[in-house]
């Protein structure tokens, strides 16, 4: 199995770029209370597990008294019930005491609703295959993608231009799965496939008969989170092109 290019951070702040957002298993909205409530309870956050996805409103009730609760949600049913003092977990998320705050009377409700399109487990997966796939594009150079250094060591450092390649391959499947059929004309994302592969021609092109490449590295989170993908980018097609031209110059 290939060794993952890519952190799904690296993935998500490139789709922040998007004007359509892509959100992952942890985003949530309106976590609020019942204005009619007796008691100060809030819930100041919640913890959804990497395999959720989907967006649901979830009410926490203390009917019998201020101790214990139930948990529901609006289109799931029933989820359990639990004590403040405790951890709440279902298939979902889970609450820890240290995300209560205030104190509750019998009968107050608070409630969250998650706001997520794709889950960790999934985008991660998305990661993956184009990790497998870059290694494949590679074989058909190379003949055989068994021999790469950080494949034969999990320790050794993998090249930052793959990594950057995998992001952007990860970051456009992602999006066209979330938004399936949508109108992409004049965003950013429709080149962020072909901005992959040519980051994978340049480390091809560059690699050396002993496996050693040279390119350049990210230059910095701002310029990736603001920048990448855009035309007149400090990687766009044509500027990768002329570092290929470049370093085949200087290495005659």
């Amino acid at each position: 199995m290939a060794r993952p290019y890519c952190e799904l951070v690296d993935v998500k702040r490139l789709l922040r770029t998007a004007a359509k957002k892509v959100k992952t298993s942890e985003a949530y909205r309106d976590l609020g209370y019942d204005t009619n409530n007796s008691g100060t309870v809030r819930l100041t956050a919640v913890s959804f597990l990497d395999s959720y996805v989907g967006v649901e409103r979830f009410e926490i009730i203390f009917q019998a008294d201020s101790t214990n609760f139930e948990v529901t949600g609006e289109d799931i049913g029933y989820l359990g019930s639990g004590n403040i003092g405790s951890e709440f977990s279902c298939q979902y998320f889970t609450i820890s005491p240290l995300q209560w705050e205030g104190t509750p009377e019998e009968g107050d409700i608070v409630y969250f609703v998650s706001n997520s399109n794709i889950s960790v487990d999934d985008a991660n997966e998305f990661i993956l295959d184009q990790s497998i796939y870059i290694n494949n594009y590679i074989g058909k150079t190379f003949g055989d993608t068994t021999n790469l250094e950080w494949e034969e060591d999990l320790g050794a450092e993998q090249p930052e231009i793959l990594k950057y390649a995998c992001t952007y391959r990860s970051a456009f499947y992602i999006f066209i799965s979330v938004y399936a059929g949508a109108e992409l004309d004049g965003s950013p994302v429709t080149q962020w496939r072909s901005t992959a592969e040519s980051a994978i021609k340049l480390y091809i092109a560059n690699r050396d008969n002993e496996g050693i490449q040279s390119v350049p590295r990210w230059k910095s989170r701002q310029i990736l989170a603001n920048t990448l993908g855009v035309d007149g980018s400090p990687y766009d097609k044509e500027y990768l092109t002329d570092l290929v031209e470049e370093d085949r110059t200087y290495n005659r």
